[in-house]
């Protein structure tokens, strides 16, 4: 196996009832109020339509390889390298709960769409970031693996 390649998005079952819960309170008022005939409703509705598109359509895309760690959020990030030469440390973790999405959190980029394990990675330029994963022990036998290959 040269490359361990892992897909995750928003399937989380809260997060979809969320979704539902707020669009039921949004279009209560749209159809039976008449919001419908306002401009402030057809925004409202779709600003929430766009954020439901969102959350449907994100993806988050991470490939490891010999190279090294390529990742993208879509639609909002394409793609991304960090190569293994231009890593400190890269170690798959554990972490408290940071949110899921896109985020600046103590000094490191995360990427996260569900969970509380990841690659936390430090560059020799000082950069750290956190791309989370579902499959932490595969992740963690791919790199074994993977650093017997590249000595």
């Amino acid at each position: 196996m040269n490359t361990f390649t892992e897909t995750q998005q928003f399937r989380q079952w809260w997060v979809w009832a969320a979704l539902a819960l707020i669009l039921a309170f949004a279009v209560v008022p749209f159809i039976v109020v008449g919001f419908w005939r306002t401009p402030i409703g057809w925004l409202n509705f779709g600003v929430l339509s766009l954020v439901i598109w969102l959350v449907f359509v994100w993806r988050m895309d991470t490939r490891y390889d010999k190279e090294g760690v390529h990742y993208r959020v879509f639609p909002l990030i394409g793609w991304r390298t960090i190569r293994w030469v231009d890593m400190a440390t890269s170690t798959v973790t554990t972490y408290g709960f940071v949110g899921y999405g896109i985020r600046w959190n103590f000094g490191e980029w995360v990427y996260n769409v569900a969970g509380n394990q990841g690659l936390r990675i430090k560059t020799t330029t000082r950069k750290r970031i956190l791309i989370g994963t579902q499959r932490p022990d595969e992740l963690r036998a791919f790199l074994q693996q993977l650093a017997v290959l590249l000595v």
